[in-house]
């Protein structure tokens, strides 16, 4: 499982470099332009999902800031966006690379943003932080 979840990994920073080289050739326009999609925008979306990676990564102890939101604009210009998202995509990679195996048999005791304590099988929440990387870069690519 550890090595499914590390090629999932690599994977999505590949996947994401991709997706890096099709926004930056869009006018601003497009890349703020409101959409239907949850998230109003590619720019909504791309950003949403660097925040989200930044919460569970915080959460699962891989380090970095834990944002306070996951619909926030930190990244207003997609060159910011991309050089966020290669040095996050950065961070997951050591993360998965240094995950303990046994790791994978605990439970994650945590707080959601709006403060509400659970607890989840941590191979559940890498599950969905990797599904959930998936789910967007489908609606980017949908949107380009």
């Amino acid at each position: 499982m550890h090595r499914l979840f590390l090629t999932q990994a690599l994977a999505g920073q590949w996947a994401n470099g991709i997706i890096n080289a099709e926004l930056a050739r869009l006018t601003p326009a497009q890349w703020t332009h409101t959409c239907a999609m949850n998230f109003g925008s590619m720019q909504g979306i791309a950003n949403h999902l660097l925040l989200a990676d930044r919460v569970w990564l915080h959460r699962l102890g891989g380090g970095g800031e834990a944002p306070a939101s996951v619909s926030a604009v930190p990244c207003p210009e997609v060159a910011d966006y991309a050089a966020a998202r290669r040095a996050q995509d950065e961070r997951v990679v050591e993360f998965f690379r240094a995950l303990a195996p046994q790791r994978l048999a605990e439970t994650l005791h945590f707080r959601t943003i709006d403060g509400t304590p659970k607890a989840l099988p941590v191979v559940l929440c890498l599950a969905h932080m990797l599904n959930h990387q998936t789910h967007h870069r489908g609606q980017l690519h949908a949107l380009l």
